[in-house]
């Protein structure tokens, strides 16, 4: 008896041997090769959420890859400069479940599908060679509409660092509710007095400006003392006190150029309806 219970359970142990390779085996792989022009959209969208893990292979700041949480029904890459990626996508599922692929052009208008995969249940292993290439001559760059705007605008934003965006945050409303204020005070109490004119809409858009240039104005010099005192602290801390401090870096040259600018071109406009348009609102003595 013991030798044949030896026997069977060694026999148990090669099946199971046999049987742990072929489940790997059941998963379905494919691969696919794509061309897109600049500007276009991979999508691979799915019935369920199926989606279990996705590995991108390229140059990743050019791409804009949709966040989505694991387990997903679909998944997006997009690059506006021309550019290969390597897209590796694992679905799984218990039930049946279609993935499919599909080609937006620029515009977003139009959009291609390429061959579906139904499964019954079970992996699905896919590898997408997605080609971005420049659009021929006069196709390139599709309508702008809404939806690229807000992309832009959600690009742009990328750039300048969360500590900055909360920090013109909390001023713009500081000076906009405190301009607010004080120009329907000044304008209610022209009224009452009758001493000088009441404020018509040039004179309220003088004031806004000016109150607007005073914003990026004030949001200019705390950034500069933020990092010049962020600079400071870290070369006294290596220097004197041999101490190396891992501080989040707040050295944002762009965001100091941008706001400069922009507030110098604020500033010329103040000063453009003061002396063309004679916007400024008389003060008294």
């Amino acid at each position: 008896m013991t030798r044949y219970g030896l026997g069977v359970v060694a026999l148990l142990l090669l099946i199971l041997g046999f049987m742990l390779p072929a489940s790997h085996a059941d998963a379905t792989i494919s691969q696919q090769t794509v061309k897109l022009f600049n500007g276009g959209r991979l999508r691979v969208d799915s019935t369920q959420n199926s989606i279990r893990k996705i590995v991108v292979q390229g140059n990743i700041t050019a791409a804009r890859i949709s966040n989505n949480t694991i387990p997903a029904k679909n998944f997006s890459l997009s690059s506006s400069t021309t550019q290969f990626y390597t897209v590796y996508l694992w679905l799984s599922l218990p039930g049946s479940y279609v993935a499919t692929i599909s080609l937006d052009d620029p515009s977003g208008k139009n959009s291609s599908s390429l061959p579906s995969f139904y499964l019954s249940g079970g992996d699905l292993n896919l590898t997408i060679f997605a080609s971005f290439e420049p659009a021929p001559t006069g196709q390139q760059g599709g309508s702008i509409g809404w939806n690229s705007f807000s992309e832009w605008m959600t690009q742009f934003s990328g750039a300048f660092p969360w500590w900055v965006k909360i920090l013109y945050l909390a001023l713009g409303l500081q000076f906009g509710l405190i301009g607010y204020r004080w120009i329907r005070f000044e304008d209610e109490r022209r009224r009452i007095e009758k001493h000088l004119p009441p404020l018509d809409r040039g004179n309220k858009a003088y004031l806004w400006t000016d109150i607007l240039f005073r914003a990026l104005l004030t949001g200019f010099v705390l950034c500069i003392v933020v990092m010049i005192g962020e600079a400071i602290i870290v070369l006294v801390a290596q220097n004197l006190f041999f101490v190396t401090l891992s501080f989040v870096s707040l050295l944002d040259f762009f965001s100091l150029f941008f706001v400069a600018i922009i507030a110098l071109l604020i500033y010329i406009g103040r000063e453009a309806m003061d002396r063309f348009l004679d916007l400024k609102p008389l003060m008294e003595d």
